[in-house]
């Protein structure tokens, strides 16, 4: 089954995928599972696919390490006085 026309562009590919894979999502009764980056200067969207569904940032690598080095800063910063 092909979800867009022949000869189609990558980004016509791209968007008839993400769109299903949107549709899947919603059939299946997991619309849960679509969040929001927690980080405050982060605005994107994932799926969140952990098992216990907990997942909160978008990558921790990037926006979660971002917050959590903040978080240890300000406690460093407040426990020196």
């Amino acid at each position: 089954m092909h979800y867009f026309a022949p000869g189609a562009s990558v980004a016509d590919h791209l968007a008839a995928d993400c769109g299903m894979a949107l549709a899947f999502i919603v059939v299946a009764g997991e619309q849960e599972r679509l969040r929001r980056c927690e980080a405050p200067d982060c605005g994107r969207a994932f799926v969140d696919l952990s098992r216990n569904r907990s997942r909160r940032y978008c990558d921790s690598r990037t926006c979660g390490n971002r917050l959590h080095v903040a978080a240890y800063r300000a406690r460093r910063k407040e426990a020196a006085g």
